[in-house]
């Protein structure tokens, strides 16, 4: 029989419900085919109701105090009902498990395990940014293909949006950010960029978000020296790629940063020498594109080989062109050695971080928590 020890993300995302598990086994070789969930949610469940948050996640520790205030944020707006934390990315899980010695479940595991449970009612609630693939797999695929329709159709589900659904997301987020670094935005010598992940296909139109806000940025600065940019998208990526090839291509596109960039100092008159760069992630947490994509945890002070063809971070880059690099909301360089991010002192500002932008979320689940019809089941796709 497996014994299972209450964790979440080693220690430090220990809460009553939003949990990962340490699973010990008597005999090593035996393997269970029970879900490594299901003890643990029996063990705990007190309301009707359950709340899955889905992240696509990190294993960076110093992300995860991001999930903690999340987490107490919606067990304090939803005292009716147990919530859980899961991850969206298998990877991530895989590396917690390969790192930590620890399990921490994906987004079916928990679904499943509450059925079990005898849930008659779940909400998952999407922690992803943009409505990309996937926010989508999630809940098209896992959530409603998968639990509602094929595995648990009696179950009542409620599916809740991702941070920027609407408008007046986009227009919150835009806001919540400029007041954060209006003061450096005030100065024509500064700009702010931010790294978004970005949506790999096109079809999804998702990308359009970044867009969106980089313009609701920009229309409450005077200089419009903001600019949103992606690591997992070709024409928002810092230097533009060769679809077929996947190699620099020979002239950058409008939509690059650093089109972006060196238009915006021809615009006004300045040398890179003369502009200083802010840098934060447009991502739910700061995790592992926060520190190696954009600020280069371990690629150390010497830029001479990055330039913006290479596959170099972002803070480098600048650092190449002659762009100063502002240095306050960046991690400590002394522990650039750090397993999985630094221990403590991790000064970026991923949106995790804004409670304002953290609302956005509650209120995604506040909106249709009382409408019956927003609670659906897979009982009307099932064959007569």
């Amino acid at each position: 029989m497996n014994k299972f020890k209450y964790c979440l993300m080693a220690a430090a995302l220990m809460t009553a419900t939003s949990v990962g598990f340490t699973s010990c086994s008597d005999d090593d070789d035996v393997e269970s085919t029970q879900n490594p969930a299901e003890e643990y949610v029996k063990s705990v469940k007190s309301k009707d109701t359950a709340i899955l948050l889905c992240s696509f996640g990190s294993t960076y520790n110093e992300a995860t105090h991001i999930y903690d205030d999340i987490v107490d944020e919606f067990k304090a707006a939803f005292p009716d009902a147990d919530v859980y934390l899961s991850f969206s990315s298998n990877t991530c899980i895989g590396r917690l498990e390969a790192t930590r010695d620890s399990a921490f479940y994906h987004v079916d595991t928990w679904l499943n395990a509450f059925a079990e449970a005898g849930y008659p009612k779940i909400a998952v609630q999407s922690l992803h940014v943009i409505p990309g693939e996937e926010y989508l797999a999630v809940m098209n695929g896992t959530v409603k293909k998968d639990f509602m329709i094929r595995d648990y159709p009696s179950v009542n589900v409620l599916r809740s949006a991702n941070l920027l659904s609407t408008d007046d997301d986009t227009e919150a987020v835009a806001t919540t950010l400029y007041n954060h670094y209006k003061t450096s935005l005030a100065d024509k010598h500064n700009v702010l960029l931010l790294m978004g992940h970005g949506n790999p296909d096109d079809n999804y139109n998702a990308n359009q978000k970044y867009v969106d806000t980089e313009e609701a940025m920009q229309a409450k600065t005077e200089f419009d020296n903001v600019f949103v940019g992606t690591v997992d998208y070709g024409k928002m990526l810092f230097w533009p790629l060769n679809e077929e090839t996947g190699q620099p291509l020979d002239t950058p596109n409008p939509e690059c940063i650093y089109s972006k960039l060196m238009n915006y100092c021809k615009t006004n008159n300045l040398k890179p020498e003369e502009v200083t760069v802010f840098l934060a992630p447009f991502m739910s947490i700061a995790g592992d594109h926060a520190h190696n994509d954009l600020w280069g945890l371990e690629e150390g002070e010497d830029s001479s080989n990055a330039a913006p063809q290479s596959d170099s971070c972002w803070r480098l880059k600048l650092q190449n062109m002659g762009f100063k690099v502002d240095q306050t909301e960046t991690h400590p360089s002394d522990q650039a050695d750090a397993d999985h991010g630094i221990e403590n002192g991790c000064n970026i500002k991923a949106l995790g971080d804004f409670p304002e932008i953290r609302k956005i979320w509650i209120n995604h689940l506040k909106e249709n928590w009382n409408n019956p019809d927003a609670w659906q089941n897979g009982e009307d796709y099932q064959p007569e």
